[in-house]
């Protein structure tokens, strides 16, 4: 073979393959059930309803699989084919039990949205020899450890211990021990989390006695408060043989209730079983249920707003010995724990029977279908692999105000001042500084955590809380910090406003501000609202003049047409923004939050009286508002009034108008830019929505999937042979 046929074949062989790859990488990374590698051969629809008239975001559902509903035969043996789709895109789950051999299972899926009174569907996609694990219980609830390894994972857990106390992690348990005969021997976890009411607690925990006393060691599973233990707590106490003498305690505000010896727990030593302890709020009622094994025990049921606390808390296990110093030594054994959200009225999931093949439906809230659960011994999932799965919204879902996240052209919001152009508003495309922004993203990855929006700049500067104390306080502080945020609206119960405090001023020693958002669930046009409506603000007010660390700014959220009502019995907002700008500090700054069917006309008599508004571009009855020419459309009235009174304006955009990624509400936020670029009047744009928007995929318009591990650097690595093999023949 000559040397000019040698050139030619590597040159042919190296064009192919890097053809080859180009094609490849072309393939979005979304669901495709026609090629080899995502081959599913069974579906079944799950229908899911909500109960409870509230929506729900990030709420985990139970799927209970069983004989009457599911073919076992038709997945793998350890349900490792197991996917959960909503539109193509995949959603997170964990697989707690799964049984082939009694045909049992029990999956939890997370939605990242559920409307309150609404039903959805998802898909459950199974029969895939070939598929991997995806099973993540650390993407699936709002806490989530099953102690793999030897150690503590000290990112999540704080440990304490007196006496002979000890916690230790061995082969995926961890034993929690009072192990030597000593009076007060205690150890225990609690998280660094937080975690807000209505949140159930969930552990699988055995109790082992090592001394001669029978009565073994004293247990405790519940919350407890984030400063200090003696302040708030709600705990689970269980104590004798084979646990049966159960108290229940709770302490708000250090007032404290216990009740003694309601019930028994009736599981024998060395037994496994799962203990779930739900806190939560109901018709302005705060509670606490106690489930074994997933079944509600009444005897356990407790109502008290003098006795169960409100605020965020931790959640902890301990083990003790008597005060008396007998031998009762031993362990809680913990396979695995987790905290998901929780109401009262479960939603109601139907597992409908799979395509093509006869079946029987099954309907069931959580406390039935863990009636089967009982049968079983809940054994160990640890061979269950993580994966990377994503979110997106779920179908047909809406949802409430619980975040929003400010696309801002003047950082913080102070007094009224001329309008900054932003970052966003230069001569450039919106897609070019999509490019842009993702090259310096790439670029520049020195920071340790993830940004909130960090598909490309957006100039982010302000975020809302519904709760100060949802997430790990530092934590939170760097995911702000890395997102550009120096701003929070924050949700405020006016009727305990002095819980904020202490979150207020360690968010101002971060150089972090602070807004009060206030009267979002009451219209002051209704009649008898007046007086609540002013008494909320007067506390806030009050607040401000007293406490070491005041609001830097008062949101009024508005919940109607102004003007509506009895003038008898109800409040004008006028009055109350009056009110507000007359007695609020100079430094303080006051805005209004519209809703879309706001009177325009309206706007001009409240500017003089505010600094900024926000316009809720949501709910539309007409169409789902994710595009810039519908919203820039529906909010047009108001905007032009805005612009009229000389004042300034932000658009709130709901994630939950049907957009599928991150990267499409980033797009948005550039559209709008674009738009309103030389507006003095534009302010910015929020989010609506923070869980919903964290689940989404981010997906990008450019993102390639590559079946061949390393296929991506092959192309280069060819291109360097050929090139060294043209060298070699050229200098032969």
């Amino acid at each position: 073979m000559t040397k000019r046929s040698i050139v030619c074949w590597i040159t042919l062989l190296f064009l192919l393959i890097l053809l080859t790859g180009c094609a490849l990488g072309a393939i979005d990374n979304t669901w495709n059930p026609s090629t080899s590698e995502n081959s599913w051969n069974y579906s079944q629809e799950i229908v899911v309803t909500e109960n409870s008239g509230k929506t729900l975001q990030g709420y985990t559902v139970p799927v209970s699989l069983n004989s009457s509903n599911f073919n076992f035969s038709n997945a793998k043996n350890d349900g490792s084919d197991i996917r959960f789709l909503s539109g193509d895109r995949t959603l997170n789950y964990w697989i707690e039990t799964w049984d082939p051999e009694n045909k049992e299972a029990l999956i939890w899926v997370r939605l990242p949205s559920l409307p309150a009174n609404k039903t959805g569907k998802i898909l459950m996609k199974y029969g895939n020899p070939d598929a991997e694990a995806m099973s993540n219980g650390e993407k699936t609830f709002d806490f989530f450890d099953d102690f793999e390894g030897n150690n503590l994972n000290e990112l999540e857990w704080n440990s304490e211990s007196a006496g002979g106390g000890l916690v230790e992690v061995k082969n995926g348990i961890c034993n929690v021990a009072a192990p030597k005969a000593h009076a007060y021997d205690s150890s225990m976890i609690y998280s660094k989390k937080n975690f807000d009411i209505n949140s159930m607690f969930v552990v699988k925990r055995m109790k082992v006695t090592t001394g001669t006393d029978a009565r073994g060691p004293l247990l405790r599973q519940g919350f407890i408060d984030q400063i200090d233990s003696k302040k708030n707590e709600i705990k689970h106490e269980t104590e004798l043989a084979n646990e049966s003498h159960v108290n229940l305690g709770t302490t708000y505000r250090k007032e404290k209730n216990t009740l003694y010896d309601v019930t028994d727990v009736n599981v024998p030593e060395g037994e496994w079983y799962v203990s779930g302890i739900a806190w939560y709020e109901e018709n302005g009622t705060r509670k606490v249920s106690w489930f074994k094994n997933g079944v509600r025990d009444s005897k356990m049921d407790f109502a008290s707003n003098d006795y169960v606390t409100n605020f965020p808390m931790h959640v902890y296990l301990y083990a003790a010995s008597y005060k008396d110093a007998s031998k009762n030594t031993g362990y809680m054994a913990v396979d695995y724990v987790f905290v998901r959200k929780f109401v009262e009225a479960e939603p109601i999931v139907k597992v409908v029977s799979a395509h093509g093949e006869d079946g029987v439906s099954s309907e069931s809230t959580f406390e039935d279908n863990s009636v089967n659960l009982s049968k079983n011994n809940y054994g160990d999932n640890s061979e269950n692999d993580s994966g990377n799965n994503s979110e997106n919204a779920f179908e047909n879902s809406s949802g409430n105000t619980s975040w929003s996240g400010v696309s801002s052209q003047s950082g913080t919001l102070p007094k009224p001042q001329a309008a900054q152009r932003s970052k966003l508003n230069s001569e450039s495309s919106a897609a070019e500084r999509v490019v842009q922004a993702q090259e310096n993203l790439s670029q520049n990855k020195t920071s340790s955590s993830d940004p909130l929006f960090p598909e490309y700049d957006v100039n982010i500067s302000e975020i809302r809380l519904s709760s100060p104390y949802r997430f790990d306080f530092p934590t939170l502080v760097e995911e702000l910090n890395s997102s550009g945020i120096d701003t929070i609206f924050l949700s405020v119960d006016s009727k305990d406003v002095w819980q904020y405090e202490r979150f207020v001023k360690m968010a101002h020693e971060k150089g972090i501000s602070v807004h009060a958002v206030i009267l979002e669930n009451i219209s002051c046009t209704e009649n008898r609202a007046g007086d609540t409506c002013q008494s909320s603000l007067d506390t806030i007010l009050d607040y401000n003049e007293k406490s070491l660390a005041p609001f830097d700014g008062i949101n009024i959220y508005v919940n109607s047409s102004a003007g509506e009502g009895s003038k008898e019995s109800s409040i004008d907002y006028r009055t109350l923004f009056e009110t507000a700008s007359t007695e609020a500090e100079e430094n303080v700054s006051i805005s209004a939050s519209l809703p879309l069917n706001y009177n325009a006309s309206r706007i001009e008599e409240t500017a003089p009286f505010v600094d900024f508004f926000i316009i809720r571009a949501y709910p539309s009855e007409v169409e789902e508002l994710n595009s810039v020419p519908g919203i820039v459309d529906t909010v047009a009235l108001g905007m032009g009034e805005i612009r009229g009174a000389g004042s300034r304006g932000i658009i709130e955009v709901s994630v939950e108008e049907g957009f599928k990624d991150k990267f499409s509400i980033q797009e948005l936020f550039a559209g709008l830019s674009d738009y309103y670029s030389n507006d003095p009047a534009f302010l910015g744009v929020s989010i609506f929505n923070y869980d919903t928007y964290t689940a989404l995929p981010r997906t990008e318009p450019d993102e390639k999937s590559f079946p061949i591990p390393g296929f991506k650097v092959l192309p280069v690595l060819l291109a360097g042979l050929g090139a060294f093999a043209l060298l070699k023949i050229k200098r032969d």
